[in-house]
């Protein structure tokens, strides 16, 4: 038969075990949110998945997208590219720093990667469209379903920022309203006191941009 004290020793025992799990799962933890979330989006993460959808569902297109001959395009895509490489590296670089980060890139928009990687993926969309237009339709995807895929990352990346700012805001409170009144949201200069108004703003002047492109330039 047990004494008090053996299951006493046993309880106390099971508590401390229990005690060290939890103490493992949250020093676990502790580690892998601050990881995660000063991992830059084009860098891993779920901020990276509408970038890599786009790029494995343009990935048919990949021979109409880096045709040749328009080299004021391939020179865009490399210089969006040296863009996305330069905010990536720069929040990478900021990631110990303790407050708000408003310098560098975030001087001009909210979101510079969000913003670069939506002028990478602008040129690459009007690169393989114009392509698909004007040769032998080289590419899995019609014309419109290139648009459409791109059209899809976009809404993702605003809803994203939308998300992501929420969170600034809680954190920083007066400090991130007073930024967010200065600094555009995904588009230099273009900010609003409604988030849905800056938001719908967003997404419509790349769409018409890049309408506008394709009827002045076919």
């Amino acid at each position: 038969m047990l004494e008090v004290s053996d299951v006493s020793d046993s309880q106390t025992i099971s508590e401390s075990k229990r005690d060290q799990a939890k103490m493992g799962v949250l020093g676990i933890t502790s580690y892998l949110l601050p990881l995660v979330s000063s991992i830059p989006p084009f860098w891993g993460g779920i901020m990276t998945l509408p970038f890599l959808f786009y790029l494995v569902g343009l990935i048919g297109n990949l021979q109409a997208t880096i045709y040749p001959e328009n080299v004021f395009n391939l020179a865009a895509i490399f210089g969006s590219l040296i863009l996305i490489i330069y905010c990536v590296t720069y929040l990478w670089r900021q990631k110990k720093q303790v407050g708000l980060v408003t310098t560098g890139p975030y001087r001009f928009v909210r979101h510079p990667q969000y913003f670069s990687v939506t002028i990478f993926t602008f040129i690459m969309t009007y690169q393989s469209v114009w392509i698909l237009q004007n040769t032998f339709g080289i590419g899995w995807l019609t014309v419109d379903q290139t648009i459409l895929l791109w059209i899809a990352m976009l809404v993702a990346y605003v809803g994203i920022a939308l998300i992501e700012e929420r969170h600034l805001s809680k954190l920083f409170g007066p400090s991130w309203e007073e930024y967010r009144n200065q600094v555009g949201f995904l588009i230099p200069n273009v900010h609003f006191k409604s988030r849905l108004l800056e938001a719908i703003v967003c997404l419509i002047i790349p769409i018409a941009i890049l309408y506008t492109s394709l009827f002045l330039f076919p």
